[in-house]
């Protein structure tokens, strides 16, 4: 238990250390993020955690109106600022993430790098728990 818990702290300053290297102006790690509920899922080809993570937000289930609304609202994201629509699908549900991605369209650039990178290091940080975690005897 106690090593479980020095691991988990480690993990946060692995993460606190990586975001040192995330500043605002690099955008190449969010322009290799997937779409959410894109083709990539449609077509089985993201990887198993992503996969996992859009389906336990309910993006694999989509209405065909809310599946329009997703398509639309992340090809205006995407063209308003260069990159994909990032969110830690995991700490989410299908409603918020349509909720969230029409609200931050209307988002300064900057902002939405700086809240992309952030996400990135949620995204982050919950796979390298789950893989502690997965790895724990």
């Amino acid at each position: 238990m106690t090593c479980t818990l020095c691991v988990m702290a480690q993990i946060d300053i692995i993460i606190t250390d990586l975001s040192h290297h995330l500043c605002p102006g690099k955008e190449g790690l969010l322009r290799c993020i997937n779409v959410l509920a894109g083709m990539d899922l449609q077509r089985g080809t993201l990887s198993r955690e992503s996969r996992e993570e859009q389906a336990g937000a309910g993006l694999d289930a989509l209405v065909s109106g809310e599946a329009s609304r997703m398509a639309r609202l992340n090809e205006q994201y995407k063209e308003r600022f260069g990159f994909p629509f990032v969110i830690c699908a995991r700490m989410s549900d299908k409603t918020n993430i349509l909720r969230q991605l029409s609200e931050r369209c209307q988002h300064e650039r900057t902002v939405e790098r700086e809240r992309g990178i952030e996400e990135v290091k949620k995204i982050g940080r919950l796979r390298l728990q789950g893989l502690v975690r997965h790895d724990a005897p």
